[in-house]
């Protein structure tokens, strides 16, 4: 996607916080790419797997990024990003040093604290650093961070654990952020409020409540996107292990497998999806609902059809085309929400909907993955699966084990996938509304 319409400082802005938003994917995705050497290792069910990608995470990340968004519609919002990137970079490093899987836990939970603040504060800079018809453009360039950063983490990460383990691993992929966090603080100016001439006071958090409750379009685009990321979470966070277990691959290969079916097939869908967006909703805002809708539609039988194969070179081919179509618009979705808001409530709303897609994605969505990939594997093994298989080291456990995880690991993503059709209805219900109650500020 060419750059070339953007001023030299714009360049800046969209590279530096590109960077960070990808060293934010790195540290949130490397636990999905040593989960397996993690849970061998603490010899952890997928549930507790689950449990430490997914809830521990977003349990924090989608609380106080309510909290933290309010800050950002009051103080410097590059400053907080300083702050949060720091904190999130010294919790990945801190995980290397968990002495067992409480430590770990914790650790995690200290990472969603960083990592909270970032989104909402980013998304309040861009509207009120670029007009409405460049915001979905923009926020895609730098959202392409976010498969970059699972990439990086799916293949460098896989090599590093290969060769050093996973503790050394955590520490490889926090210090960047440090590096990063300097080099913002240094060069890049706060935006100007667009609204500082108008109202300089932020509404209290109960007037963002009502307003957004009041709001057909933004309850609908929040549940539409909360359930493709559950779907898309969940592939994140388990793929990696699906293709260890089922197709015996070892780490390094499914790390760039990883790399190839889904963080390239994000960065693709996002750079296609983010052109398209910015002409559509250019014309008609309406189309932030409808676009999402076609590719979710599109995305789930391919999806499904992925899962079922049993050669992993053609699950590669069809998960490529599925992930791709499933965040071709997920960008545009974020940006859309800041069209019913007034300036000074965007960092709320941009929270607020990504508490809703976390919670239901990364939080209830991995650990109900993982409870159902533990009880469908129970129910594939012969004797007591969790007395065999997750009581001792990796080494001693018996084949049959591996064969019942990967089964019911695979049935558990297939029955996740369902959601995407209540995605697609909820897309579609938004966009009845939208026209209507989008502001185009």
């Amino acid at each position: 996607m060419a750059v070339s319409g953007f001023a030299p400082k714009d360049r800046w802005f969209l590279a530096l916080l590109g960077a960070i938003f990808m060293i934010n994917f790195v540290d949130r995705t490397i636990i999905a790419v040593v989960g397996e050497a993690i849970r061998r290792d603490l010899q952890l069910s997928d549930l507790q797997l689950g449990m430490m990608g997914g809830l521990a995470f977003s349990l924090f990340y989608a609380v106080l990024g309510i909290p933290l968004a309010r800050l950002a519609e009051r103080f410097n919002r590059v400053r907080l990003i300083v702050v949060v990137t720091i904190l999130w970079s010294m919790m990945t490093a801190l995980c290397g040093a968990a002495g067992g899987y409480l430590q770990l836990l914790l650790c995690r939970m200290g990472v969603g604290v960083g990592e909270a603040g970032f989104t909402p504060a980013l998304v309040s800079m861009i509207s009120d650093r670029f007009p409405v018809g460049r915001r979905a453009l923009v926020f895609s360039l730098i959202a392409l961070g976010a498969p970059l950063g699972s990439a990086i983490a799916a293949v460098a990460g896989s090599e590093i654990a290969q060769a050093f383990g996973w503790r050394w691993t955590m520490v490889a992929v926090g210090a960047p952020g440090l590096v990063l966090a300097l080099l913002l603080f240094g060069t890049i100016p706060e935006p100007e409020r667009k609204d500082a001439g108008e109202r300089a006071q932020t509404p209290p958090f109960g007037e963002v409540l009502r307003r957004l409750g009041r709001s057909p379009s933004f309850l609908h685009l929040t549940c539409g996107s909360g359930l493709v990321g559950l779907v898309g979470f969940g592939t994140n966070l388990f793929l990696i292990p699906l293709l260890v277990r089922r197709f015996g691959l070892p780490l390094s290969q499914a790390g760039l497998i990883f790399a190839m079916s889904f963080s390239l097939a994000t960065m693709v869908g996002q750079v296609v999806g983010g052109n398209v967006a910015s002409r559509l909703i250019e014309r008609d805002i309406r189309w932030g609902a409808w676009a999402p809708a076609a590719t979710v539609g599109l995305a789930l039988p391919l999806y499904l059809l992925a899962l079922y194969q049993s050669d992993w070179r053609v699950l590669v081919g069809f998960l490529f085309m599925a992930t791709a179509l499933l965040y071709a618009f997920t960008p545009a979705v974020m940006t859309v929400t800041q069209t019913l808001v007034e300036p000074r409530m965007r960092a709320s709303a941009a929270a607020l909907h990504a508490f809703g897609q976390t919670v239901a994605g990364l939080g209830i969505g991995s650990v109900a993955l993982g409870y159902l990939s533990d009880l469908l594997a129970d129910y594939h093994f012969s004797g007591d699966y969790a007395a065999t298989c997750l009581g001792q080291h990796a080494a001693a456990v018996p084949a049959q084990c591996l064969v019942a995880s990967a089964t019911g690991l695979q049935q558990s993503m297939l029955i996740s996938a369902s959601v995407l059709a209540v995605a697609v209805a909820n897309y579609l219900a938004a966009g009845k509304n939208l026209l209507r109650e989008s502001a185009v500020a």
